[in-house]
């Protein structure tokens, strides 16, 4: 069953706080929310595919991107922006999860590696779910 979630998300670079869906599948978990404007991405759904062990964080809209969070397996894939299609390269060093039907934590550590430029960045969401505003 879908339920309503407030999700309060920190990278790197960013923090913010939106209001998305947070509902069980037969894999596990699964978040979705649209990024805020501030994120100067234009709409982009974001959607957060948590599993035992490993994560998939699907954007599409003004960007597309697939990122899988699978500890020490490097995964290729590509970010599509209006400037042009980078290839990527994201090894996941630690993925934490306490995920339940009110919520939880997700965290992941990771390299990722884009057009060839490779930088460490630090991934926390936190979901709370909520009656429906």
């Amino acid at each position: 069953m879908k339920k309503h979630a407030k999700i309060t998300v920190h990278g790197k670079d960013t923090s913010y706080i939106v209001r998305g869906d947070w509902e069980r599948t037969a894999e596990g978990w699964l978040l979705s929310y649209d990024e805020p404007e501030a994120t100067e991405m234009g709409a982009v759904r974001t959607e957060l595919a948590i599993a035992p062990g490993a994560a998939r964080l699907t954007r599409v809209g003004a960007v597309r991107s697939e990122l899988r969070f699978d500890p020490n397996v490097p995964h290729e894939a590509f970010y599509e922006t209006p400037y042009g299609t980078f290839p990527t390269v994201l090894v996941t060093h630690s993925l934490r999860t306490r995920l339940g039907a009110r919520g939880g934590l997700f965290e992941a550590r990771y390299r990722l590696t884009v057009g060839g430029a490779a930088d460490e960045h630090m991934l926390r969401v936190l979901i709370r779910t909520e009656e429906k505003p």
